[in-house]
């Protein structure tokens, strides 16, 4: 976890401290596996009532069915009809519309199997038919989850409490507010306390319940950041902070601006941005990304922080959703923040309008992660070495394979093949040499193989050793296969040192690709001849590889 956020620390505090007992293994609620079964699911279906789910004063009646506000568009006028008699809920003018159980879902960031759990539990369905133990078990462990919810509920209006009486008489938790810029109209809203020298962040579901608590040292304490330990209430992996808050501007937008810190999304809450979650450290695990899906998330802005760790981060998660992203419906784009920045820290110093020309120039994460791995390339003024553009051209075909056919496959190729190429051009004083083959230049080897073809007759130039190996590859490309045969037949008739100069001459006499190719792998940098000449069984190794695999 980078910078010291939220998401590391495993250790309790007494003050934010859950009740230690953790979930069972294997089901991060904490609610028992094995007991939905289709009788369960029929009795609950046709026990829970989809008005039950509202209140009194959210209904309006209008005949035999009820009408209220659509959560699921900007509703101005009651357009979601609640009807007894069908017993779901559907709105005329998005269409969009459920039952009970997908009500409950959504409304609570549930999954199906809690959504119907609950519902038996409220509707005195029992979900162990046949089996008193399991279904006392069941039972029991819902009191336990009511009397932490309960528990929760106290500390966070005691640690509210304390921090609005600093507001009023001063103290570190005041201070500390002040220092962030944080007022006391988004304290009260995010219902922030203070207790034993740390600001108290409550951890909330997607329902808003308080399931446990971040604790922020507002001095020189360790560790900065302290949350409560999992147990029935709160896992970690299993929690998106600020979803609560930020459910209705996603399902508007369709769109999630993920952070790293609770500090983050309380900052860029002020500022304006309540699409922003978090998901308490620099990793993010599948019933997160699962929450935010089922809020309408079709879009997802990565923004972790701009070190090392969270650019390490936002290229694991994209390696996470890439199969999501390639085959649509998802989409994502990576928010690249400053170096050593957080979205807290830029906000404080830049200022909102930093932030908002970053997402508006947001990269596309096939791009993002092409400028990563093409970053090599660009550093310092140098040419690169040989052995930094065979590692770039390995990743680079790596992600490559990783892209079914179609335009992001293409277009990958299409950025590597030019880079690459681009590394290679022979310098416009040699082509000066061969005028007539200026026009007639082969086009960019569009393949790692035509590349890899290339390069060999490179270190046919320039390494005698490895000549007799290099002639017996089956070179699929026929200008590099016609250029290696005249390539073989200059060898026979020149010393060591002439090869170069008499391939540039015959670069002059040969129909154009295959002069160009000649002269091109001539035209080679005395950086990289250096290397081919040094340590050219490396090359050659890799030359086989690719191009003569066992």
């Amino acid at each position: 976890m980078s910078n010291g956020k939220a998401g590391g620390m495993a250790a309790s505090h007494r003050v934010v401290a859950g009740a230690g007992r953790r979930a069972p293994s294997g089901h991060p609620t904490g609610r028992p596996a094995g007991l939905l079964t289709p009788a369960v699911l029929e009795s609950v279906r046709e026990r829970a009532q989809i008005t039950d789910l509202f209140g009194p004063a959210e209904l309006k009646k209008t005949g035999r069915e009820f009408v209220t506000r659509c959560p699921w568009h900007d509703d101005r006028h009651p357009s979601l009809s609640v009807s007894p008699t069908r017993n779901r809920v559907h709105c005329f003018v998005c269409g969009k519309g459920t039952d009970a159980i997908g009500w409950l879902q959504d409304r609570q960031g549930l999954s199906f199997q809690e959504a119907v759990l609950e519902l038996a539990r409220r509707t005195g369905v029992s979900v162990a038919e046949g089996d008193p133990e399991a279904q006392a078990r069941f039972e029991q462990e819902w009191r336990e989850r009511r009397q932490l919810m309960a528990q929760r509920s106290e500390q966070r209006q005691q640690f509210h409490q304390a921090l609005l009486q600093q507001l009023e008489q001063g103290g570190a938790g005041a201070d500390y507010l002040r220092s962030r810029g944080i007022s006391p109209e988004i304290a009260t809203t995010w219902q922030l306390g203070f207790a034993s020298g740390r600001l108290v962040i409550p951890l909330n579901d997607a329902s808003g319940q308080t399931v446990g608590f971040c604790g922020r040292a507002t001095g020189n304490q360790e560790p900065k950041y302290r949350n409560s330990t999992g147990d029935l209430l709160f896992q970690r992996n299993g929690l998106v902070f600020g979803l609560d808050q930020a459910a209705e501007a996603i399902r508007k937008q369709g769109t999630a601006l993920l952070v790293e810190g609770p500090l983050d999304v309380i900052q860029l809450h002020q500022a304006g941005f309540t699409h922003a979650v978090a998901c308490l450290g620099t990793s993010v695990s599948e019933l997160q990304l699962q929450l935010l899906r089922r809020q309408g998330m079709k879009h997802l802005l990565i923004a972790l922080d701009g070190d090392s760790a969270g650019q390490a981060a936002t290229e694991r998660l994209i390696e996470q959703l890439q199969s999501q992203l390639v085959a649509g419906g998802l989409s994502a784009s990576v928010v690249q923040l400053p170096e050593g920045q957080d979205a807290d820290g830029l906000i404080r110093s830049q200022g909102p309008t930093s932030v908002e020309g970053l997402i508006a120039s947001a990269r596309h994460w096939l791009e993002w992660r092409l400028d990563r791995l093409l970053a090599p390339l660009a550093a310092g003024s140098a040419s690169p070495s040989l052995e930094t553009l065979q590692a770039v051209e390995q990743a680079g075909q790596a992600l490559i394979e990783q892209l079914p056919d179609g335009v992001l496959r293409h277009s990958a190729e299409q950025r590597l093949n030019t880079a690459l190429q681009g590394q290679c051009d022979a310098p416009a004083s040699t082509q000066a040499k061969a005028p007539g083959n200026a026009a007639l230049i082969e086009p960019s080897a569009s393949t790692a193989r035509q590349r890899a073809e290339h390069r060999a007759l490179r270190l046919f130039l320039y390494a005698a050793e490895c000549r007799e190996l290099l002639q017996c590859i089956a070179f699929k490309n026929p200008v590099c296969r016609t250029a290696m045969e005249w390539l073989s037949n200059l060898a026979l008739v020149t010393v060591d040192g002439e090869i170069t100069a008499m391939g540039l001459q015959l670069a002059d006499q040969l129909p154009g690709a295959i002069g160009a190719a000649i002269a091109q792998a001539a035209a080679t940098s005395p950086d990289v001849i250096a290397v081919l000449q040094r340590d050219p069984q490396t090359e050659l190794q890799a030359l086989l590889d690719a191009l003569e695999p066992i």
